[in-house]
């Protein structure tokens, strides 16, 4: 925790004004750093206490206290950086260090306004981090200004508890999870026995899984067939593997084993209506460790993360 405390004042993205660390020469006030950032809910709160901490340890033995502001919204970030970038009237100074997408990142790139990264890390510390995401952070001339703290990846939640109940009652297992097809095959023997507890109801079983984001399954799906859902900036809906992954989607989806919902998947997992969603690991924090029925009743449950699956035949 210390290590990354200290880090604390370098990672996200260094304005170069007023970036001096630690007393200045011949005072003895606290250099004050700005903080920018669009966290909201846990996020904010685990960023405020780490701030906190940092200014209660690190901070106080080396004269630096950061000052934190929360603006709502990535997009609202970007306006205000942008106005301070260009020097609009009425925009506000600009932060020593902000979180930032990279497209904003640009802007403030072009005004001269970064400092490179590249100059707080050796090498060796740089080689602890994914390469692929380190070098996403350099821009044109090469230099690192832009830390990922903040990167993410999809992968397959599964609610556990429900799952082994239902396994036990039906052999099905979680190794099957692995691959597209499997979840579809798992999914309808989910919905057969779901539909069996209720024998004086036909056809009410539940969904079991759904996609977070369809876009990103089609995106994804299609490049482990071997395509491209996009070619020329338009989507390529005329391959065999857009209509492997479209069949593996809206054809369960029909029939009630998929979920197609206007929502986000912890919606529907916090009240046990489906057992499995692939989506990012950045919203991991949204699951619920509790899982509350339709009749009002609850438990407790555990939350299992799982590999991104494959199509059968395709690549990772």
């Amino acid at each position: 925790m210390k290590r990354f405390i200290m880090l604390l004042a370098l990672i996200l993205l260094p304005i170069l004004p007023g970036c001096g660390i630690g007393f200045e020469a011949g005072s003895s006030q606290p250099v004050t750093l700005t903080l920018w950032h669009n966290y909201g809910g846990q996020l904010k709160d685990t960023m405020d206490e780490m701030i906190d901490e940092f200014n209660e340890t690190v901070g106080k033995k080396e004269g630096i206290i950061v000052s934190v502001t929360s603006i709502s919204g990535s997009a609202t970030l970007h306006e205000k950086l942008t106005m301070a970038a260009h020097g609009d009237p009425g925009a506000p100074s600009l932060p020593d260090i902000t979180t930032v997408y990279p497209k904003t990142a640009l802007i403030l790139a072009e005004k001269g306004l970064l400092a490179d990264l590249d100059e707080q890390f050796t090498r060796k510390e740089l080689s602890a981090y994914i390469p692929q995401f380190i070098e996403e952070g350099r821009l044109a001339d090469g230099g690192l200004y832009v830390f990922p703290i903040a990167k993410s990846t999809e992968v397959l939640f599964v609610n556990k508890t429900l799952f082994d109940r239902f396994s036990r009652d039906t052999g099905a297992r979680i190794e099957d999870l692995q691959s597209f097809e499997g979840i579809i095959r798992t999914a309808s023997l989910y919905y057969e026995w779901t539909d069996r507890q209720t024998p004086d109801i036909p056809n009410d079983g539940k969904m079991f899984y759904m996609p977070d984001s369809i876009f990103n399954l089609f995106l994804v799906g299609c490049r482990q067939l071997g395509a491209e859902f996009t070619a020329d900036g338009q989507l390529n809906l005329n391959t065999p593997q857009h209509k492997k992954v479209w069949d593996f989607y809206f054809t369960p989806a029909v029939m009630g084993q998929v979920a197609v919902f206007d929502g986000y998947a912890t919606d529907l997992a916090k009240t046990g209506d489906i057992v499995c969603s692939t989506g990012s690991t950045a919203g991991v924090s949204f699951f619920s460790p509790t899982v509350t029925y339709a009749d009002n009743t609850s438990e407790p449950i555990e939350l299992a993360i799982l590999p991104y699956p494959v199509f059968e035949g395709g690549k990772k």
